[in-house]
């Protein structure tokens, strides 16, 4: 199991969950958080994909809405480096990583949502700008409470890496 210890001080367990097809074959899974042990919400129907990607997006440096920048760029004839050079000083600097919601009719009945966001913060040390670069986890319930934790890249790393093999071992 993946945890992460939030700001409150609970433990948020993120657990891949199968997910059956008609003849009861696993051919995808779902995200159950569990909080200090208690069901807290399941979300991510049919997510394995796209925990990869943002792994791989965080080994790369980008976010989601950088490569959709890009994307366009290219799809409308621009050059996507110049694109996103010039468009994103008019864009927000904290990025959505992911986003796991239970929107689907076919998602599981318990709810809930997970989010992890890209932060920078620049400080002055007195001689020279530092810039620290985190992930804010928000997880909510299926009852709308919620809990952050806050990891730096090397953590939030090791976290996806660690929920993408036990994805890899559920659809084994």
């Amino acid at each position: 199991m993946t945890d992460v210890t939030c700001l409150d001080g609970s433990v948020l367990v993120v657990e891949p969950v199968p997910v059956l097809d008609r003849t009861g074959a696993v051919y995808e899974v779902t995200l159950r958080l569990l909080r200090d042990g208690a069901v807290f919400g399941e979300v991510g129907e049919r997510c394995a994909w796209f925990l990869r990607d943002a792994l791989a997006r965080l080994a790369g440096g980008t976010s989601t809405l950088e490569q959709g920048v890009r994307s366009w760029a290219g799809d409308s004839g621009l050059e996507p480096d110049a694109a996103w050079v010039h468009l994103q000083r008019y864009l927000p600097r904290d990025r959505e990583l992911l986003a796991f919601l239970a929107r689907d009719p076919d998602d599981p009945i318990v709810s809930g949502e997970l989010r992890i966001w890209l932060r920078s913060e620049r400080r002055w040390t007195g001689s020279e700008w530092v810039v620290d670069h985190r992930a804010v986890l928000d997880a909510w319930g299926a009852e709308g409470r919620g809990v952050r934790a806050v990891l730096d890249r090397p953590a939030l790393q090791a976290l996806l890496s660690r929920l993408v093999a036990e994805v890899d071992v559920v659809l084994a």
